[in-house]
């Protein structure tokens, strides 16, 4: 999954620069959108414009984006009003749809809201796309954590996600059924993008990142993801309410509403990981209360110290390649606890098909297939 890297590969001889648009869509992100849209901005690339989406914001994050677009001739502002939402679609998709018709160029670049890139990530990203003639590249940027429970549990809900759905299979072209694509920074061929319908495709999903991915992959496009976590970083939530009602969105949407991946993933936790604790109780009881001649009550002792340390080894390298300190992944016994908590609350979407994210609430149920959405 490492696909991009300093320096930018060298472009194919002949071959010009290809026109990008980032697109940045935004709905009441005041605090990080300044920092986000002028990342985009300081691209060192040749050749892209930005636009970025106000959509229906209630703060000053519209204020911000026409404030920098009258010093900045390379962003452009689309404002969506409140009240315009279309019916069984979600705002980003909307947001998008929009902002994708004032789009120019061969490529587009969707980057969220709470992204900051560095100078060189489109130049990486072209340079990557063009010489391997691929579809579509999705980068799994740094989590910024700036609390305690976002160090805490942030990276762990992201792996869960890159568990569930085996995410790095991605890159396997024959796998024809497992895709993902992270749309906190989505790199897509415009050509491949209007074939698909755009956003139109996907209007109904809470992860359309994915589904756009899962639509391009069986039909032959080269979709890729990447480990991007020295060209981007994201902090995604910034509270415990607000890491549980985003992650649990998440894992909802990651499974078209339907409850048994997230069955999975509870149970995985419960009876993969939780044993580890369940086994070294009992290797203590065994060794205090021996019932045999024979050294075998040793035997549970060591297979709960062998589990706990690979175990806690794993976590240690999935904290460290999130950018969090190791450490954290002594506290699993509180994170796990809490991921299942996290879970729960995607349960209990799936059972009312409930979702409510950047204030609107939605009540529309996923359809099954997107091949069968009408763009």
């Amino acid at each position: 999954m490492r696909l991009v890297q300093r320096p930018p590969l060298a472009m194919p001889a002949g071959q010009p620069m290809p026109r990008v648009t980032i697109l940045i869509p935004a709905k009441d992100e005041g605090e990080r959108i300044r920092d986000c849209i002028q990342s985009a901005l300081d691209q060192d690339y040749p050749n892209f414009k930005v636009i970025a989406v106000n959509d229906r914001s209630t703060d000053n994050t519209g204020q911000i984006m026409d404030e920098m677009a009258r010093s900045q001739p390379n962003l452009t502002v689309v404002h969506i009003q409140e009240g315009t939402l279309p019916e069984g679609w979600t705002g980003k998709c909307n947001a998008l749809q929009n902002a994708v018709k004032q789009a120019e160029g061969e490529y587009f670049l969707f980057i969220d809201s709470d992204v900051v890139v560095t100078k060189d990530a489109l130049m990486v990203t072209v340079s990557r796309v063009v010489r391997n003639t691929y579809d579509l590249l999705s980068f799994l940027p740094r989590i910024e954590a700036h609390g305690f429970w976002e160090e805490l549990l942030i990276p762990l809900a992201g792996a869960g996600v890159s568990t569930m759905y085996v995410v790095a299979m991605t890159n396997k072209d024959y796998l024809k059924g497992t895709a993902f694509a992270n749309g906190q920074y989505l790199f897509i061929k415009r050509s491949v993008y209007e074939a698909m319908g755009g956003h139109a495709r996907v209007r109904d999903r809470f992860c359309e990142d994915v589904e756009i991915a899962r639509y391009l992959k069986p039909l032959g496009y080269k979709v890729r993801i990447t480990w991007g976590a020295e060209f981007a970083s994201v902090r995604m939530y910034s509270s415990l309410p607000s890491i549980f009602k985003g992650w649990g969105r998440n894992f909802y949407a990651g499974s078209l509403g339907k409850p048994w991946r997230i069955f999975g993933g509870i149970g995985f936790v419960l009876f993969s990981c939780y044993s580890v604790y369940a086994a070294l109780l009992w290797a203590i009881y065994r060794v205090s209360h021996p019932a045999m001649s024979y050294d075998g009550q040793y035997a549970w002792l060591v297979a709960a110290v062998s589990h706990f340390v690979i175990m806690t080894s794993l976590l240690m390298v999935m904290y460290a390649w999130s950018g969090n300190r190791k450490r954290m992944a002594l506290l699993f016994p509180l994170s796990g606890a809490m991921l299942i908590g996290i879970f729960c609350r995607s349960l209990k979407m799936c059972f009312t098909g409930k979702v409510e994210w950047r204030g609107t609430s939605y009540t529309h149920r996923m359809s099954g297939n997107v091949a069968d959405i009408k763009p």
